[in-house]
């Protein structure tokens, strides 16, 4: 990833592990550098934001921030083209804290953002179960899923280039178009 991004990226990782460095991160950058690849973009020109690292959890009214950044983690998922979201399976779903995270944003806040939902578990079961509960929540708030989300099995991380590289064969066509069609003013219909 590039030193010198915009104040309000284009295309943002966000990984909802609550470990910093995990191997759900480096599929999350795998896809979005698939991505990029595809629709002919340089790649490297991502934020990612791991939960990890960038927010802490309050139960009050103001989301706690992390010391790490100045970042404002809400705003550069809500400026997102492209938002790349990956998570392990916990318990069959999506983690705790990015459930947390995601929670700050009201119903359809994300409608001008293309995501991407990823989850990684271990057993076939939970890897489908988190990416279509992960693809859900995603829709609640507006986001457009244009493709289907990325199950990727614990087993099968070694091959993440591939994993990824196909997935993107597949579906960056139709990512490509959602995102051509969302403008700084909203979607154009």
């Amino acid at each position: 990833m590039s030193d010198r991004l915009p104040s309000t990226p284009d295309v943002v990782v966000l990984v909802g592990n609550p470990r910093a460095g995990s191997r759900t991160r480096g599929v999350a950058n795998t896809v979005a550098e698939a991505l990029l690849d595809r629709l002919g973009e340089p790649p490297g020109r991502f934020l990612v934001l791991e939960l990890a690292e960038v927010v802490g959890v309050s139960f009050g009214p103001e989301p706690a921030y992390g010391a790490k950044t100045d970042l404002d983690p809400f705003a550069a998922v809500r400026s997102a083209r492209l938002l790349v979201v990956a998570t392990p399976a916990y318990k069959g779903s999506y983690t705790g804290l990015l459930k947390v995270f995601l929670d700050q944003f009201g119903h359809r806040e994300l409608a001008e953002v293309v995501a991407v939902p990823v989850a990684v578990a271990a057993s076939p079961a939970h890897a489908d179960a988190t990416a279509s509960a992960l693809r859900d929540v995603l829709v609640e708030l507006g986001a457009h899923v244009p493709a289907p989300p990325l199950a990727v099995l614990e087993s099968q991380l070694t091959d993440a280039h591939g994993i990824a590289a196909q997935w993107a064969d597949q579906h960056s066509a139709a990512i490509g178009s959602h995102r051509a069609g969302l403008a700084p003013e909203g979607l154009q219909r």
